[in-house]
């Protein structure tokens, strides 16, 4: 990882760089929304810091996306203001966050760079939707249900046209579906961002880039369950669905990190064959 640096987006609107995730501080009359705490201590100190500088006189709130340690780690920085999330977050750092978070420790370099990691669950939630007010700027957090996690949401700021999308954006590489990710769920995610209309969008990791890489990755992701459903329908057995699809989406879509096209194709197929048997 890189050191931390802050990249202005629009007036008001930063992306914290540098760490495990892209993070987000949103600011306006000497109050801050942060969007993602990242991995560890060390990783959500300094954006609480930097954060800090924007709210001398304000109020300081945390935003999670979704429960992924890689966003949420950071928490326990943020204890002295509310910490906001779907209640699905909370939920899931509840019941399974010390479980997950041990067995992401048994890799000992993940085990150095998380430290002191304390599962630290979000204090205030909401079901839908909820509005957090900046003085004069206005953040809505939206509920996209089940997609990339178990439970994922965003920051939306209409004034400024610019979306915190978390890791329901995956630019130019092969997204990750770890377990409770839904992509017939996700492909509708998108197209509910894509009306938003947003002009500046923070995927979850790499560069911020336009609204249209969501509609190339809900593209991508059609293209990927239309070639797994002909496997299926020409009767190919699950390996060779898992090698003919792969190398075919990088045929016709190329992406980077295309050892995690398994997992995804894999995702799908789970996902089509239990349509299958409920039809």
């Amino acid at each position: 990882m890189s050191e931390f640096s802050l990249q202005e987006v629009v007036p008001g609107v930063l992306v914290a760089l540098g760490g495990m995730c892209n993070r987000g501080i949103i600011t306006s009359s000497e109050n801050v929304l942060v969007v993602d705490s990242g991995v560890s201590v060390a990783e959500a100190t300094p954006l609480y810091a930097a954060a800090k500088e924007y709210c001398k006189q304000g109020s300081l709130s945390l935003f999670n996306t979704h429960p992924h340690g890689d966003h949420v780690y950071g928490n326990v920085v943020f204890t002295d203001g509310p910490i906001i999330a779907h209640e699905g977050v909370r939920e899931d750092l509840i019941a399974s966050g010390d479980q997950t978070l041990a067995k992401w420790k048994q890799n000992p370099r993940m085990a150095q760079l998380l430290g002191d990691v304390v599962i630290t669950p979000p204090t205030v939630t909401f079901e839908d939707e909820m509005m957090v007010s900046l003085g004069d700027l206005e953040v809505q957090l939206l509920y996209l249900g089940s997609a990339h996690s178990p439970s994922d949401s965003v920051a939306w700021i209409p004034q400024m046209r610019t979306l915190f999308a978390g890791d329901l954006l995956f630019n130019t590489i092969v997204p990750v579906t770890p377990p409770g990710s839904n992509v017939a769920n996700w492909i509708q995610a998108l197209e509910r961002l894509e009306q938003l209309g947003a002009e500046h969008v923070i995927p979850g990791h790499g560069p911020v880039q336009t609204a249209g890489e969501l509609a190339n990755l809900r593209n991508w992701f059609i293209t990927l369950r239309t070639h797994v459903g002909n496997a299926m329908a020409d009767g190919w057995d699950r390996e060779t669905i898992l090698t003919k699809v792969a190398a075919e989406m990088q045929r016709v879509a190329p992406r980077g990190f295309e050892e995690r096209l398994p997992m995804v194709i894999g995702q799908v197929l789970a996902e089509l064959s239990k349509e299958q048997v409920s039809s």
